[in-house]
């Protein structure tokens, strides 16, 4: 080979080194601007799947703080307030078993401000790294005696005295933690249960089921009929009980009926005949509400719990009496005074009435009166005098509600056939308390030291049964059609006496708690559940229902 040769040949070999080192470059920068972006997309779905994770754990802190704060509300270790009291995980016994997650957030009475109920809202934020969520949950404690419609602390009597009449008609489910009596021929729409007995008079029926501690049964039970024993819930510390449910929730006998007693009478029972003694360990069934509140249709009770009458907020209820019209009365003097500057006269239906009237539907009342408040309904006609309790009005008519430390007694205009049959869409006593969530009518004495301005729920008296009633009675006289929408409570009796004739009718709509439970013939009652947003009521052995739960972000 010659040197031109080799010197040619060397220059090849060049020539194709550097073509090769040329295509590994290309290929390293074709390789690079692939995986490039393959390691940046891998990078960040990375990312993105520990943002996700960090949100959901943050998520779920957010929950297990509105959990907590839920629990410092039942405990009553946090109040809730206007402007929100705060709660957060700081607590190292808090802070340890959520392994890096925090939650802050507030609890805030809205109940003031949206006007009904117990209504509260919990937002918590929930934390975890570098993400937060926040999560938002407005609920309603309703009071469980509010799910009756008769709720009666000690005694539900339902009397007939004129075994002819159809006008007594009760649509609803009537509890009472002592005894229930229902009359000859009185029909009733509705389950019983008694932590006492329940007596039914011969020919009385009752569409439904009924539950007591013992049943005499002389009428008709088209549902079932058990015999049941009854208990009243303690608290976790205590040492002294009787029974311990499945959760570990312990019970005491409630007025010795530790044993399910019998089934006696020649009445009918449509469904099954049962009895059970509650056992240590049982799941308690005691409602026959779903945890939505509706109710069932076939309740499966197997023992009776006591239900303890609701506490009252004075101070919410003095607000309330001074908005509007200054409605706080520290006298019934005072209260009458006022009554009578509200007297309109109107011709309805060809007839020329005066009729007391109190609220509207866009500034409803609410009558706060300390003492006794007797309304007598005296027409000029009559010759009354504008005296005392004396009112001379043909009418009452409130938009709004009522609340009485002492006794509520409205008696009507004595039956006069130039009156009746009254106009149409007019009624002799009409409250209508439902549309606005309040009380048609409580009477309750007041906390006897302290002042209204510092009351609280638990400054309410015990329920002892002789202090303050409500009494709607036509006695000897005879009074008018009554309308009340609501829901009524009395420390002592309500008694709906009304028994002349069909033209003094009470219609009933809402619900009605007292001691005692005293209702009389003309008489049409149904319940509503809307009165579970009845303001002014604790909670007692409350029932809290979600209203709305929102992730906002």
């Amino acid at each position: 080979m010659t040197e031109r040769d080799a010197r040619n040949g060397d220059s090849h070999n060049r020539r194709q080194e550097g073509s090769a080192f040329l295509i590994v470059v290309l290929l390293t920068l074709v390789v690079a601007a692939l995986g490039t972006p393959m390691l940046v997309m891998s990078n960040t779905a990375h990312q993105i799947a520990a943002n996700e994770r960090d949100a959901e754990r943050a998520l779920f802190a957010a929950k297990a703080g509105v959990n907590y704060a839920f629990y410092l509300y039942d405990q009553g270790t946090v109040i809730p307030t206007t402007t929100g009291a705060a709660f957060d995980s700081y607590a190292s016994s808090i802070a340890t078993p959520l392994s890096g997650e925090s939650f802050a957030g507030t609890i805030t009475d809205l109940s003031a401000t949206v006007g009904r109920g117990q209504l509260y809202k919990i937002v918590s934020n929930g934390t975890y790294g570098k993400s937060t969520r926040q999560v938002e949950v407005i609920y309603e404690v309703n009071p469980e005696s509010s799910k009756y419609g008769f709720m009666a602390f000690n005694e539900a009597t339902l009397h007939h005295h004129l075994s002819t009449s159809t006008a007594f008609n009760i649509q609803s489910t009537i509890f009472s933690n002592g005894v229930v009596s229902v009359d000859p021929t009185l029909h009733v729409t509705g389950s019983i249960i008694a932590l006492a007995s329940v007596t039914l008079d011969a020919t009385s029926v009752i569409t439904g089921d009924v539950f007591g501690n013992s049943i005499v049964n002389a009428g008709g039970i088209t549902g079932n009929a058990k015999t049941i024993t009854a208990v009243n819930s303690l608290p976790s510390t205590a040492t002294v009980f009787d029974r311990t449910d499945a959760q570990g929730n312990k019970y005491a006998w409630f007025g010795g009926h530790s044993t399910a007693g019998t089934i006696t009478g020649a009445g009918t029972v449509g469904g099954t005949r049962t009895s059970y003694n509650i056992a240590n360990g049982d799941i308690f069934k005691y409602s026959m509400f779903r945890r939505d509140g509706s109710l069932q249709a076939s309740p499966d009770i197997n023992v009776g719990e006591y239900v303890e009458p609701p506490q009252l907020d004075y101070k919410a209820m003095k607000t309330e009496a001074d908005l509007h019209d200054a409605t706080y009365f520290t006298t019934a003097a005072a209260a009458m005074n006022y009554l009578r500057t509200k007297i309109v006269q109107e011709t309805i239906g060809g007839k020329t009435v005066k009729t007391v009237k109190i609220g509207t539907t866009s500034a409803p009342e609410f009558l706060y009166v300390v003492g006794d408040f007797l309304l007598n309904l005296t027409g000029s006609a009559l010759g009354a005098a504008n005296t005392g309790n004396n009112v001379a009005a043909d009418g009452f008519s409130l938009e709004g509600g009522m609340y009485v430390s002492g006794d509520i007694t409205l008696n009507g205009l004595t039956f006069d056939a130039a009156l009746h049959p009254y106009p149409p869409d007019w009624y002799q006593f009409k409250i209508n308390g439902l549309p606005y969530c309040m009380p048609a009518m409580i009477a309750y004495p007041q906390p006897s030291s302290g002042t209204i301005a510092t009351w609280t729920y638990a400054n309410t008296p015990a329920m002892t049964g002789g202090t303050s009633k409500i009494t709607m009675s036509s006695g000897t006289g005879g009074d008018g059609y009554a309308f009340i929408t609501g829901l009524t409570y009395s420390e002592s009796e309500t008694h709906l006496h009304h028994t002349k004739n069909a033209n003094e009718l009470i219609r009933f709509i809402g619900a009605e708690l007292a001691y005692k439970i005293h209702n009389c013939d003309f008489m049409w009652f149904t319940y509503d559940p809307n009165v579970r947003c009845t303001r002014f009521l604790a909670n007692g052995s409350g029932t809290s229902g979600v209203v709305s739960y929102r992730e906002i972000r």
